[in-house]
């Protein structure tokens, strides 16, 4: 039996929260354990065809619990040696506390994938996390490796758990492709709820594009978060790289701190839109220089599709990534040339009404927001609001001032903008509607012709939609029927 595997078969496994990873992670260790258990506090939870395949298996070890007070059940946690716990679960739930207090052992998904991987696995690894922009860069990576003839499994975050693209050979072997150098490269999207519970997860290379404020409401405070993002580098080695931000604020602020920079082993790898004798990688005009491992030179970058100065920072850690693996300029230039915008990140709807209308609708905190209103001048109607985080918005004062005319707030957030917004010095509207339906019928009335319609929420979705693919897709359909 393979090492990482044989570390399992004695264990007694809980999985509390039974969604898609959690899911996921009981059909992967399933007859690897000596037995399985999974908890979820949604008693409404349609599991039946999920786990009917096990039935009629050898090993009836899988027992799953249902029930809005399974989180206070401390007799879950009897004999149980390990709990996998999903990102999605807080860590405020008692069923959680009570395992601390036991010293049960608690890992996330990733750092059980990590485990059952073989190390040529580990070193083909580049994970990327940061507060906006992590989806369109693990994309465009996987792209650009896949372009050059490298396999690139993109997952984690992303909605494919990175435990679902590790294969094993008759339940007992772990199975890597060729000689594990090139063959297969995991580009893995990862969150700060993924990096509460990780120890030894130390990809190849670790790139994190920026860390502005989200997600106040779980980690409590900014440095907290800020620490979280930094975790993604602290295990790595000599040989591994971490890619950063050199504009950000945040990211350099945490590298000032000298005992803190003694932390990191890595070699580190730094671009920035502006040059610097510091920076590795950096643009001037349409080109971007680069200095990655033992590679350097320019690529032209001016016929990409992604638009804004933000993106450009993606692109760089794209290209830095990139070249760690040796992939030649002309696959980066041709890739870049064709990558296409993802759906509601800045997503042109088209002219409708003599209106130009944008689905920004991941952008989920007010720094996001500020990317996205930052491509405009000042001709906007910005429809925002969601489910309130507890973060800072008083970023977003002078941004809105500059590119906004009329400001629609939703959702449960709008009153704590309003309130915020209400005795500043200000050139625009506010309209407070009650659903996004509304808020778009209002949008199109308030707009000016050759202006902008722009759905861009600085907030999450939860409040009224079930996530921010619901919620663009609903915008879409609103603006699309405004067409007939």
């Amino acid at each position: 039996m393979d090492k990482s595997i044989d570390f399992f078969k004695d264990k007694n496994i809980l999985v509390v929260g039974l969604g898609r990873t959690g899911i996921s992670v009981i059909e992967k260790m399933h007859g690897l354990s000596r037995s399985l258990a999974g908890a979820d506090s949604n008693p409404s939870l349609q599991l039946k065809d999920n786990f009917e395949k096990y039935k009629k298996a050898e090993r009836k070890n899988i027992k799953i619990f249902l029930g809005s007070d399974i989180n206070q059940n401390k007799k879950l946690l009897n004999d149980i040696d390990l709990i996998i716990i999903s990102p999605g679960v807080p860590n405020e739930i008692s069923l959680i506390k009570y395992a601390e207090k036991a010293e049960i052992p608690i890992w996330s998904e990733l750092e059980l994938s990590w485990k059952l991987m073989t190390d040529a696995e580990k070193r083909n690894t580049i994970a990327v996390t940061g507060t906006n922009g992590k989806t369109t860069v693990v994309t465009l990576i996987g792209e650009i490796l896949k372009n050059y003839g490298i396999g690139a499994k993109v997952c984690g975050n992303i909605g494919n758990p990175l435990i679902d693209t590790i294969r094993f050979n008759g339940r007992s072997k772990a199975v890597t492709s060729g000689n594990g150098n090139r063959s297969e490269i995991r580009v893995i999207e990862v969150s700060s709820f993924q990096l509460e519970r990780v120890y030894d997860f130390k990809p190849f290379i670790a790139v994190i594009l920026n860390i502005t404020s989200d997600h106040i409401d779980r980690h409590k405070d900014m440095e907290s978060y800020i620490d979280l993002k930094f975790r993604l580098a602290l295990k790595q080695s000599p040989e591994d790289y971490t890619v950063i931000n050199a504009d950000d604020e945040n990211i350099n602020k945490k590298l000032a701190d000298n005992n803190y920079y003694k932390k990191i082993k890595s070699n580190l790898i730094k671009y920035s839109l502006n040059f610097s004798e510091d920076a590795d990688i950096y643009s001037k005009g349409s080109d971007i220089f680069y200095r990655a491992g033992k590679k350097s030179g320019k690529i032209d970058i001016k016929d990409t599709l992604l638009e804004g100065k933000y993106n450009i920072s993606n692109i760089m850690a794209c290209i830095a990534a990139a070249k760690l693996y040796n992939i030649d300029d002309e696959c980066i230039r041709a890739t870049l040339k064709n990558f296409k915008p993802l759906e509601h990140r800045l997503e042109y709807l088209g002219t409708i009404n003599q209106i130009r209308c944008y689905n920004d609708s991941k952008s989920t905190n007010p720094d996001a927001t500020i990317k996205a209103l930052s491509n405009f001048n000042r001709e906007v109607t910005l429809i925002m609001g969601g489910l309130d985080k507890e973060m800072d918005f008083s970023s977003l004062i002078p941004v809105l001032n500059q590119k906004v005319n009329s400001l629609l707030l939703v959702g449960e957030a709008s009153t704590k903008i309003h309130n915020m917004l209400k005795n500043v010095d200000r050139g625009y509207r506010i309209y407070r509607c009650k659903t996004l339906d509304e808020a778009v019928e209002v949008g199109f009335k308030v707009t000016r012709p050759g202006h902008v319609l722009l759905l861009s929420p600085s907030c999450a979705s939860m409040d009224m939609f079930k996530n921010y693919k619901e919620r663009g897709e609903r915008f879409r359909h609103l603006v699309m029927r405004n067409k007939f």
